[in-house]
């Protein structure tokens, strides 16, 4: 059986460790942009290799997807981001851009172009897999995809499509699009981490809002769960638990539900931060991801 719960339990502790982050590596300044074509567009993409890659062994890669109005540079240097595990537990880092800073994630917005056109992200992103799956030694059984905001409904789109290619998803303050068509072909282990008084994202479903702009519909964070519990046959009453308090002056709290019994062994883990809002857990937000 593959590890499929290994990443998604390092990203819930590394989120949820607030200032430990700090004392991390991140990536590089100048991590250099690397560029390919597909479906006739010029994608581009940063990669972070571990000075510990080895070519005879194999290594898991993480794709990590930026909110919408960022990019892959400031993804992979993300303060308290997934890159800052890649060099001591061992694994690559692909952080990929989408046409014009927006992921068409299923949502229909036609005020983004990639969603407007269907550009095929999902194409470039599986592509992308198999261009650094030739060029270093990946393990096929470690490929794990998180993303935030409009990454973060980007990385459901991916289970949703494509859930044989991964490992496990992170999914960080988004829920599901009512707009997408989600039939995951096989059970896949996914972790949430959305807060509970989220402006833009709606811990209730409903609108996404940047100030005044409605940005299409999404699910309550609860349905979204749930839609993945019944998915992948999970039992569905979770273990929860309220996680310590490790930082009481950010006035938030980490509840953990954690559904189990699910087909294949694999998890459904919700982190509720309650009291946080839209930004990644453990770093402060310089401006809102959609």
């Amino acid at each position: 059986m593959r590890n499929r719960l290994t990443f998604a339990l390092l990203l819930g502790a590394l989120a949820i460790s607030g200032a430990s982050c700090t004392r991390m590596r991140s990536a590089p300044a100048d991590l250099p942009i690397q560029r390919m074509e597909h479906a006739g567009l010029e994608r581009s993409y940063r990669l972070i290799v571990p000075a510990s890659y080895d070519p005879a062994v194999s290594t898991p890669l993480v794709l990590a997807l930026h909110g919408g109005g960022g990019n892959g540079e400031e993804m992979c240097g993300l303060p308290g981001g997934i890159q800052e595990l890649a060099e001591p537990e061992g694994f690559m880092v692909a952080c990929p851009e989408a046409v014009e800073n927006h992921w068409n994630d299923g949502r229909g917005n036609e005020q983004y172009r990639s969603q407007a056109e269907d550009i095929d992200d999902v194409g470039f992103l599986l592509t992308l897999i198999e261009r650094v799956s030739g060029e270093y030694n990946v393990d096929p059984a470690r490929i794990y995809v998180t993303g935030a905001s409009n990454g973060g409904m980007m990385t459901q789109r991916l289970a949703c499509e494509a859930s044989g290619v991964f490992a496990a998803a992170a999914v960080v303050i988004a829920s599901q699009p009512v707009n997408l068509d989600c039939l995951p072909d096989r059970p896949i282990s996914i972790l949430f981490m959305n807060g509970t008084d989220d402006p833009m994202m709606p811990f209730e479903g409903g609108e996404v809002h940047f100030y005044r702009q409605e940005l299409g519909e999404v699910l309550s964070t609860q349905d979204t769960v749930s839609f993945w519990g019944n998915a992948n046959g999970c039992d569905p009453t979770p273990e929860s638990e309220l996680l310590p308090d490790r930082d009481p002056a950010d006035d938030t709290r980490i509840r953990l539900d954690a559904y189990s019994d699910c087909d294949d062994g694999v998890r459904v883990l919700l982190y509720t931060v309650q009291g946080g809002g839209h930004s990644w857990p453990g770093a402060h937000s310089t401006r809102p991801v959609s």
